[in-house]
């Protein structure tokens, strides 16, 4: 069957599964509209195989139905779920983050989706994205591992560009099992649950870090990823995306909502599964 823009329904839900096993962090919302339309060009790139980006035929959703999941642990929605945390979407990436940026001290140098080089060696870099980027480029981003920021290293890789594949491809297979690790260190009972519920937990720890102690006893910023340990230590499950919810006093609505959209929906997620959140 061939699929064009414009169409709707479950063949496009599971064209959407697929291009997102291969990076493509759409919303699974059975729409193919620009966002899929753009998808399937980059992903005809990524597979060798060239047509239109407006219609697609058996072959291309049989290539792409048949990727392999990039990190079954937390499956491709997982992964999908925490990368559009980060940039958004696609096109965001592409405006905002396909080029090395400085975020605030002590941050350096990052790429792709958090990448920070001031904190990996040049030979983690190299294992890192000798796959994805070519020689010179990963030597030229050699140059800015291990040092906090400044607008001097920035200007060095400012041309860089980290096409979108090759960031979720790190991303997947590098950051994330990182963070799963990091995740399992403060909640070890992370390995038996759902893959939403892990998704829910990585996304916190990936975001928040795997601090458990406050640094200020009086607001306490940690008592609620505390609390959460303790629930998921006693076995009720059902308690823990409250903990989500109550963590958005941290932050000022108007300021950081991004923050607290995050935990809610991590919330969401932990409750209802991918679907809920389109991501299945």
């Amino acid at each position: 069957m061939v699929l064009r823009q414009g169409a709707s329904g479950d063949p496009v839900k599971q064209l959407q599964r697929g291009l997102n096993r291969l990076g493509s962090m759409l919303l699974v919302d059975g729409d193919y509209g620009n966002g899929t339309r753009d998808a399937i060009e980059h992903v005809r790139e990524t597979l060798g195989q060239p047509g239109p980006a407006d219609e697609v035929d058996d072959g291309f959703q049989t290539a792409v139905a048949n990727a392999p999941d990039p990190f079954p642990a937390l499956t491709a929605a997982g992964a999908t779920f925490v990368a559009r945390a980060e940039v958004s979407d696609a096109t965001s990436y592409r405006r905002k983050y396909q080029v090395p940026v400085w975020p605030p001290k002590p941050s350096g140098i990052t790429i792709g989706i958090g990448y920070d080089c001031a904190f990996v060696t040049p030979g983690e870099l190299r294992a890192d994205w000798s796959r994805v980027l070519p020689a010179d480029v990963v030597e030229r981003l050699v140059t800015v591992c291990g040092k906090e920021g400044s607008d001097g290293l920035l200007g060095q890789v400012k041309d860089v560009v980290v096409p979108l594949n090759a960031a979720m491809n790190v991303f997947t297979r590098r950051t994330l099992a990182l963070f799963l690790e990091r995740t399992r260190q403060i909640y070890p009972q992370v390995d038996k649950l759902t893959p939403w519920q892990r998704t829910a937990l990585v996304s916190l720890v990936y975001n928040r870090g795997p601090r458990l102690s406050d640094h200020d006893p009086v607001r306490q910023e940690r008592r609620e990823m505390r609390a959460i340990r303790d629930l998921l230590a006693t076995g009720r499950l059902d308690e823990v995306p409250g903990q989500f919810e109550a963590m958005t006093r941290l932050w000022d609505p108007v300021k950081v909502a991004g923050l607290i959209t995050r935990r809610r929906n991590e919330a969401k997620l932990w409750r209802e599964g991918f679907a809920a959140l389109n991501l299945e």
